[in-house]
């Protein structure tokens, strides 16, 4: 069984690499760019940051690949029933949180979904310690639910809500993004998947 897995695993491999296009593509660093943000992505990592300042402010943009699961496959067609589904049309709901610090005074964090070439907002939550916005320990996590989150988005007035809209978009969070963030996904999903694939094998034969 070790060999036929080796061997298959192997054929998935060389599939993946002969259809894999090893240079970056110009869209991330067109993004990068165009839009002041600085892009930290660890391999074997599924959580992709980016970074940016804003006046004395410090914008971050935190999203998982994971997203992809989320991917909208459509209908099922009746069966002997031909149907010719267009990829570039297929979206899929990203979340990202948004973490705006300012020295001394706190953070924001906005969850956000992008879809559609739109970045949506859900909440808005404000931290007085800016530790707290970021920091993935357990203490920090069970601080944070102890604190008041604020009303949920879509019951704000929608003057606020507006508002809102327009604050994140001065700061970069707006459709350049919203259309970036599935495509990164991709690109990176296929990066891991490949390395995936030749970690597993390496480990099978050894």
């Amino acid at each position: 069984a070790d060999n036929e897995l080796v061997h298959k695993l192997h054929e998935e491999l060389t599939y993946e690499k002969e259809n894999e296009d090893a240079s970056q593509p110009p869209f991330i660093q067109e993004f990068l760019e165009a839009n002041s943000f600085k892009l930290e992505d660890k391999g074997g990592s599924d959580e992709v940051t980016l970074t940016r300042s804003f006046g004395n402010e410090t914008v971050t943009v935190l999203f998982s690949i994971s997203d992809i699961n989320n991917a909208d496959e459509g209908f099922l067609p009746e069966e002997d029933v031909e149907v010719e589904v267009d990829e570039d049309d297929v979206s899929f709901p990203v979340r990202a949180s948004v973490t705006i610090e300012k020295p001394g005074q706190g953070a924001v964090t906005i969850d956000t979904v992008a879809q559609d070439g739109e970045m949506s907002v859900e909440s808005v939550m404000f931290y007085k310690d800016a530790k707290l916005a970021k920091d993935a320990s357990a203490e920090s996590d069970w601080q944070r639910r102890g604190l008041y989150i604020g009303p949920q988005f879509a019951e704000l007035d929608e003057g606020l809500q507006t508002m809102f809209v327009t604050y994140l978009e001065e700061r970069g969070i707006n459709a350049a993004l919203a259309t970036f963030l599935p495509d990164y996904i991709e690109f990176k999903e296929q990066k891991e998947y490949t390395q995936w694939l030749e970690n597993v094998k390496k480990f099978v034969e050894a």
